[in-house]
């Protein structure tokens, strides 16, 4: 229930500006509720602000204060988010201000109201008298009628009774017999499939271990095989939680692109409680619409993405996370907070339980949910060994040594035979390169020129059908040159493959197959991936090419070949997480094959067969390889045993860079002795954007270190003559170097 408006003289307001406080306001006869949003002037503009706080004094003189210029009287933020948006602000040593804007709508952070859809149920408030109801009209009989028997109609009810029900129905709402409400509106759901499908014993086991404890806090890890039915215990757990009154649950998903799948599966099977989705390619006013939704409770189902962790919902009884190992989880710029951890803390807050859900759990996952001699079990690990659909196996895993059996057009004879194999007897095959456009690179043979991105430390990417290149990391594009810029040959070849090459090839090779390429380029328009992905279960697709937006999370049950088209540069990257996450992916693309009741396989090209990860790999053994790895991070006292910060910095002069950093390092050193200050390096992405960068990594055994750490030698930071001249930030919990 929210607090009553009053009138306060004093405002405390948090505005979008990077400084780590809020701002007192003089309110000259508004009235006010904490969390209403208002326009006050600021350094010579106006910005949208949000009341915090109505203290009775101000540590600023009232003569000096500024006035508010408007409140607006439409949406007031619920004061439930507020614990978790304080933590995240301290532990990310981010301004409140600009995180707490951040997290709404952008309709709520413009000047000026923020209008939405409206909808209105109309309830019936006394009996209606029948001469109010003349024979002839019998559309408004109609109407009468169904308020009599119902009490209450929608805007959806009435127009099935009558095109024109508003102009029946006016007058009656005038005369005090029937009360219009504003309510928010949700997309309703249409059941398609009721039935739930058999629960084996270890998803019912999964199920009611989360249940058993209602309303306590408490991370499971829901540890399942690709196609072992994970959504399903999703669903099970979202129906049993909210059959309360009031309940709500949040889903976190790492892109937009499972979005749909998930929704589709959600609304069949849970229609009874509306649900509303929350991300990028969404419009303004539908964002809106679906975050008032949730704030408001009349969305029982929330699914989004990374961002949706702050949306508030006043009765959240379940945090579900899929995919929970994924790094799109990690925000990479503003306050880099990583949505699994936030969300955490989010049910600790709320004192309710967390599943987090993957096949392949991140390595600080696995940590929490296995015990060792280092550390205790601190989250439940609920396992699912077996494939949901009967008769399902898992794929068998294959490598194909490329120096024995070489590629052309990088395609080896034994993975062109099986996609012949498979058309012949009309299944489907998907082709996975983590590589956009269609050559990683321009080169020419006779002077070893290649093409560079002059802003970038990166090369520019053939695109061949737009005629251009492009850098995938800053968007710098050119027309591909006609003759080298070196030294004038016109013989300039592409090198390497990337999607658009692949699906030409195959186009070649197989001129009757019906080849469809899902990648960030193809995919661009609003609806193309559902589209798309229709097409593949309608069966009128033979063979998928496509990067990591095809990895993970969608089922095919005609998909029976997976070809891995070049993985080996991740086997040896100076990322310490390299082969974690090449592990990763590779088993979540292994799980699109064989999903149905036809067996599949998995065909991986590359150098290194014997590989330690490829012989994990074909013995689809994540715990052995996790463990491994585990004992290789903590004998090297790397994340998750030990904890990271990065300060990371770029200008156009790399020596003020450097000059910065050694103040910074030599700084931290003198300030906590334990913490492990490291010296200044450059990344592996050394220029960006036209600027030269260079890190600095601080380590330490315990989180508390670093905080206390981080709270004098921020400040100490900011105060340096360099701060101002060069661009700074902090990475805590930082997943790139």
């Amino acid at each position: 229930m929210s607090t009553p408006p009053i009138t306060s003289n004093i405002l405390s307001v948090a505005l979008d500006v990077p400084l780590d406080r809020t701002f007192d306001y003089l309110n000259q006869g508004f009235h006010v509720q904490i969390g209403q949003r208002v326009v006050v002037p600021f350094a010579g503009r106006q910005l949208v602000g949000v009341v915090l706080a109505m203290p009775a004094h101000s540590d600023i003189g009232l003569d000096k204060l500024k006035t508010v210029i408007h409140v607006f009287d439409d949406i007031a933020l619920d004061k439930s988010i507020y614990p978790l948006l304080q933590f995240c602000a301290g532990y990310y040593h981010y301004p409140l201000g600009q995180l707490l804007i951040s997290t709404l709508p952008l309709r709520m952070r413009q000047i000026k109201p923020a209008v939405s859809r409206k909808s209105f149920v109309y309830r019936m408030l006394k009996p209606i008298p029948v001469e109010c109801v003349q024979k002839r009209q019998l559309v408004l009989q109609r109407i009468v009628q169904a308020l009599s028997h119902q009490q209450t109609l929608s805007e959806h009810q009435l127009s099935a009774l009558a095109p024109a029900w508003r102009k029946w129905l006016q007058p009656l709402i005038e005369e005090g017999y029937v009360q219009a409400e504003e309510v928010i509106a949700v997309k309703p759901s249409v059941p398609t499939s009721p039935i739930a499908p058999h629960l084996n014993a270890e998803q019912q086991q999964a199920i009611d271990a989360v249940l058993q404890a209602p309303g306590v806090f408490k991370p499971w890890l829901l540890y399942g095989i690709t196609g072992s039915g994970k959504t399903e215990v999703y669903i099970q757990l979202l129906a049993s939680v909210l059959a309360q009154p009031q309940a709500q649950a949040l889903v976190l998903v790492p892109e937009i692109n499972l979005t749909p799948q998930l929704e589709a599966r959600f609304r069949s099977r849970l229609s009874q409680y509306p649900l509303v989705t929350l991300h990028s390619n969404l419009s303004e006013s539908e964002r809106l619409q679906n975050w008032l939704a949730a704030k408001s409770g009349a969305a029982k189902i929330v699914i989004g993405t990374r961002l949706s962790v702050f949306t508030p919902m006043p009765h959240l009884q379940l945090l579900i996370i899929d995919e929970e190992h994924d790094g799109s989880y990690k925000q990479q710029d503003g306050m880099r907070y990583h949505a699994r951890d936030v969300a955490m803390v989010r049910a600790k807050q709320f004192n309710i339980p967390i599943v987090l859900g993957s096949a392949t759990p991140s390595l600080e996952t696995w940590y929490n949910a296995t015990a060792s001699l280092h550390k205790k079990q601190s989250y439940g690990l609920l396992t699912l060994t077996q494939r949901a659909v009967t008769h399902a196996v898992l794929p068998k895993i294959f490598c194909i040594d490329i120096a024995k059996s070489p590629v052309e057009n990088g395609l080896s004879p034994l993975l062109i035979q099986a996609m012949r194999e498979r058309l012949a007897r009309k299944e489907q095959s998907l082709l996975f390169i983590n590589r956009r456009g269609y050559a990683p690179v321009l080169h020419c043979s006779a002077c070893q020129w290649h093409s560079s991105c002059a802003r970038c430390s990166a090369k520019l990417v053939v695109h061949l059908s737009q005629r251009r290149l492009k850098c995938h990391h800053c968007g710098h594009e050119q027309k591909i040159p006609l003759q080298c810029p070196s030294c004038g040959n016109t013989d300039l070849k592409p090198v390497g493959q990337a999607t658009q090459r692949l699906t030409q090839t195959l186009a070649q090779l197989f001129p009757t197959a019906r080849i469809a390429r899902v990648d960030r380029d193809s995919m661009r328009n609003k609806d193309a991936l559902t589209e798309m992905l229709s097409k593949v279960h309608a069966g009128e697709i033979d063979i998928l090419v496509g990067t990591q937006m095809l990895a993970k999370g969608h089922d095919f049950p005609n998909l029976t070949l997976v070809g891995v088209i070049d993985t080996d540069t991740a086997l040896y990257s100076p990322d310490f997480r390299a082969s974690e996450r090449l592990f990763s992916q590779l088993m979540q693309v292994s799980g699109r094959a064989g999903r149905g009741n036809i067996a599949g396989e998995v065909l991986i090209q590359t150098s290194f067969p014997d590989h330690d990860l490829f012989h994990a790999l074909r013995a689809q053994d994540y715990a052995v390889f996790a463990d491994a790895l585990l004992q290789e991070r903590i004998a090297m006292q790397f994340p998750p045993s030990r904890f990271f910060v990065l300060l990371k910095a770029e200008a156009s002069d790399y020596q003020q860079v450097l000059q910065f950093l050694n103040m910074a390092s030599d700084t931290a050193r003198q300030l906590s002795n334990e913490v492990l200050v490291y010296d200044p390096v450059r990344p592996q992405m050394e220029r960006l954007k036209s600027l030269e960068r260079g890190h600095v990594l601080l380590q330490a055994e315990k989180r508390q270190s670093l905080q206390q750490l981080l709270h004098v030698w921020i400040p100490a930071l900011r105060a340096h003559k360099l701060s101002s001249k060069i661009r700074w930030a902090l990475d805590i919990d930082p997943l790139e170097f």
